[in-house]
């Protein structure tokens, strides 16, 4: 009788302590499912990003349609950025709305060959800020056709609005773009972290360890990869073999804009766009928060 006791106490001792190690193994999962989002800041930027897809005149005096509408105290201090080399482009100013400096960066436009020849230039070229590292040759040479520019307004912008907030934003191959200038942001800023930065669509835009060095740095108090169901570009350039590209982190996955959202904090998570079955709906990629992107970029050339 006495074994037994000591074995139901011994089971019973055993299985506690299991349980004690699955709810802390589970309490540490969720917890690093979570981060940071703003969807009202998310949702205002995403205006902001399609915005950077009309002509210098519509930003700089603010008259580009929806996008303008949704912010409509609009930019002062408007700089449009622009590589002809590259057809690279973006702009920045203050936003009076948010007391913040806008950086947002153009995505592909139809028109321009030279922006599909930097999508699909998928070969890998070494990354100067880390070790090892390995980018996407395209995306990266078209964000080093604005850094000049980056590099020498955002100074004037800060020195005339020193106790704003910076917002950094970008769509499809901007978003790729916005990735990249997160370092120097950054130091143009002070070594300080960037407000918030989300982008959308955005396509891969490293290697493995590029997404390891990219998630050890503190560039931003906030940041997100806003991805709309079955949109395609995030599934670009592939993550297999030969590739080998892989997302940064925090992912905000949504199946509609009328439904909640997921955040998955780790990159290439099956619970977001990665288990999407079938990602081929291009027009997923063209209608994040309810606009109709490609109306609107027409529209307000």
């Amino acid at each position: 009788m006495k074994k037994i006791q000591l074995f139901v106490i011994v089971a019973l001792s055993c299985l506690a302590a299991t349980t004690l190690l699955l709810l802390k193994k589970d309490q540490n999962y969720y917890q690093t499912q979570d981060f940071a989002y703003n969807e009202k800041l998310a949702e205002n930027l995403s205006g902001f990003s399609l915005a950077s897809y009309c002509s210098a005149s519509k930003i700089i005096n603010w008259n580009c349609g929806a996008p303008c509408q949704k912010n409509p105290k609009g930019i002062k201090d408007a700089y449009y950025m622009l590589n002809t080399t590259m057809d690279s482009a973006g702009f920045m100013g203050y936003s009076p709305a948010h007391d913040a400096i806008i950086i947002a960066f153009r995505g592909t436009i139809p028109w321009s060959k030279k922006n599909w020849i930097s999508d699909i230039n998928t070969i890998k070229i070494k990354y100067p800020r880390c070790d090892n590292c390995y980018v996407h040759q395209g995306f990266y040479k078209a964000f080093l056709g604005l850094q000049t520019q980056i590099i020498a307004e955002f100074p004037k912008l800060k020195a005339k609005y020193p106790n704003s907030k910076v917002f950094v934003t970008g769509h499809s191959l901007g978003a790729a773009m916005s990735t990249h200038s997160m370092p120097v942001i950054y130091q143009l800023n002070g070594n300080k972290p960037i407000d918030a930065f989300y982008n959308f669509g955005s396509p891969r835009v490293g290697d493995q360890t590029f997404h390891d060095w990219f998630s050890k740095q503190n560039f931003s108090k906030e940041y997100g990869r806003i991805n709309h169901r079955a949109d395609p570009v995030p599934h670009l350039p592939p993550k297999s073999s030969p590739f080998n590209f892989i997302h940064i982190d925090h992912e905000i996955f949504y199946h509609s804009f009328s439904s909640p959202y997921l955040l998955c904090a780790q990159s290439e998570d099956p619970d977001c766009a990665d288990g999407v079955p079938i990602p081929i709906d291009i027009p997923d990629h063209f209608s994040y928060f309810g606009y109709d992107w490609v109306a609107e970029m027409f529209t307000c050339q």
